[in-house]
């Protein structure tokens, strides 16, 4: 079995104590630990395990359902929630989080193992059924999860202007900052919303509701001055709504 790292959230000290016994002794690496929602979500900016186990009540102003909705717009660490709670509230809230399971206080080993082999499994198959994904970034409905040095910085897909190839890096700029991030135009174009960005250049992207104006070679976006590329023009000027 491989050895899957796990972080525990839990605040009750003596649960999570035995809890920790129980996942070492079953041969999983726990590489954490924690009885609140700050704590851990600060731990998650620069490490990344397996799989996390959350209890909903939790020290502090932050509960597990919150914790739990900062991990759903951050990254895509599976969870499975763990609770003495089965009312059909609290379902109904956990639910929402989009959680890889639930267990219900007290539990034995044998929950805890059959639980996080199938959350960490599902959670592979998903992965396998996704499109491949910009190094860097991650696309979440409209928006863009962009790896900028160790967090994700979530960019309204609306609010981007450009994207510009810079060596190693590319530039997704807004009106108000730039972010750069290690990926390739190509993996940056596929995972752009087609309808609303399109190659003008090996070195640019464009959102196309966002153009001042356009001349031969050249467009303008803000005070950016683009090129266009011989090949790429004609496209551009089949994407406009021209008279």
């Amino acid at each position: 079995m491989n050895k899957y790292k796990i972080l525990i959230v839990e605040d009750d000290e003596n649960i999570a104590d035995t809890l920790k016994d129980m996942l070492e002794t079953m041969d999983y690496e726990v590489v954490g630990s924690f009885d609140n929602g700050p704590e851990a979500l600060l731990f998650l900016e620069r490490n990344k395990p397996d799989l996390i186990l959350l209890d909903i009540q939790l020290r502090g102003r932050m509960s597990g359902i919150e914790v739990a909705g900062e991990i759903q717009d951050t990254n895509r660490i599976p969870f499975i929630f763990t609770t003495a709670y089965a009312d059909s509230d609290t379902i109904n809230l956990a639910k929402e989080k989009g959680p890889y399971g639930y267990i219900v206080k007290p539990y034995g080993m044998k929950d805890i193992f059959a639980a996080i082999e199938v959350a960490i499994n599902n959670h592979k198959l998903l992965g396998e059924l996704k499109t491949p994904e910009v190094d860097g970034a991650e696309v979440r409905r409209h928006h863009l999860y962009l790896k900028v040095d160790t967090k994700l910085v979530k960019v309204n897909e609306d609010d981007i202007l450009y994207v510009e190839a810079k060596g190693d890096y590319v530039l997704f700029k807004t009106k108000e900052k730039g972010f750069v991030i290690n990926a390739t135009m190509k993996k940056v174009e596929e995972r752009l919303n087609s309808s609303k960005f399109i190659k003008v250049h090996r070195s640019y992207i464009i959102n196309l509701d966002k153009i001042v104006d356009i001349e031969s070679t050249t467009l303008v976006i803000s005070d950016k001055v683009i090129p266009i590329s011989r090949s790429h023009r004609d496209a551009l000027l089949a994407r406009l709504n021209t008279l």
